[in-house]
C-alpha cells in the first residue's frame, strides 16, 4: 500500500476503538497484499495532549522488564493502559490468517502484521511493535507519519531500531516531529523525509497543514 493512502486510512476516525486512557486503535486488513495493519489515532482529545506533554524518560516501556531503556512517559503511560488487548488481538488476527497468504514457491503462507500510526499514535505505534517482538519475537513493520521523539537516548533508540523495520515518514516543516527536544535527550528511531522544500521558518506556523495535509499528499513522497 502507498504511504498516502495508508495515512489517509489511519488518519479517519471512523473504526476506532478506545480502551484505557485514551489509547485509540483499530484493525485493517489489506488482502490484496495480504497485509494485517494496527492502527493507532493521532491526538484527539485534551487528555491526549497532556500525554503527549508528559516528556519525561519513564524507567521502560514495560519497567517489570528491568531492561533499563527509556522512552517518553505520556506515551508509555497511554500504551501500557491496554497494551495487552492490543497484542492479543493483533496475535490472534495473525493466527487467523496464518494460512491465507499464497507463497511464490507454492502453498499458504501467514499474511504480513504492521504496526503504523499518525502523530501521538506513531509514538504508540512504535511501542506496540516493539512490544509484540518482545514476547513473541521477530521484528514486524512499523509504519509512522508525523511522530514526535519517543526514544530518550541513544540506548532506547538502538533497542527499538532492532525490534522493528520502521518508516518514519517526517516533515522537516512539521513541528510537532521536532518534539520533546533533542536537547533534552530525545531522539527519533529512525527518520524518513518527505520530498519538501526547505521552507521559510514562520511557514512551520502553519501547524495543520504540516502537520496533517501533507501527509496525505502522493507528491510529497520520494
Amino acid at each position: 500500500m502507498r504511504p498516502w493512502e495508508l495515512f489517509r486510512i489511519i488518519h479517519t476516525r471512523r473504526g476506532y476503538r478506545h480502551i484505557g486512557k485514551d489509547l485509540s486503535w483499530k484493525d485493517f486488513i489489506d488482502h490484496e497484499n495480504g497485509k494485517i495493519y494496527i492502527c493507532f489515532q493521532g491526538s484527539n482529545g485534551l487528555r491526549d495532549w497532556l500525554h503527549n506533554l508528559l516528556a519525561i524518560p519513564s524507567g521502560a516501556a514495560e519497567p517489570y522488564r528491568g531492561c533499563g531503556w527509556r522512552v517518553h512517559k505520556g506515551f508509555a503511560r497511554v500504551w501500557r493502559s491496554g497494551n495487552d488487548t492490543v497484542i492479543q488481538e493483533a496475535r490472534g488476527l495473525w493466527e487467523k490468517f496464518r494460512r491465507s497468504k499464497p507463497l511464490p514457491c507454492g502453498g499458504w503462507g501467514a499474511y504480513d502484521l504492521a504496526f503504523c500510526g499518525y502523530s501521538h499514535g506513531a509514538a504508540l505505534a512504535q511501542l506496540a511493535a516493539e512490544d509484540y517482538a518482545f514476547r513473541f519475537g521477530g521484528a514486524s513493520e512499523c509504519e509512522c507519519f508525523g511522530s514526535p521523539k519517543l526514544a530518550w537516548g541513544d540506548a532506547a533508540k538502538r533497542h527499538l531500531q532492532r525490534s522493528m523495520f520502521l518508516t518514519n515518514w517526517i516533515n522537516r516543516a512539521d513541528a510537532v516531529t521536532a518534539l520533546p527536544p533533542r536537547a533534552l535527550g530525545y531522539r527519533h528511531v529512525a527518520e524518513h523525509l518527505l520530498s519538501v522544500r526547505r521552507i521559510p521558518f514562520l511557514s512551520m506556523l502553519r501547524i495543520r497543514h504540516h502537520h496533517e495535509t501533507a501527509y496525505g499528499l502522493p507528491e510529497a513522497y520520494p
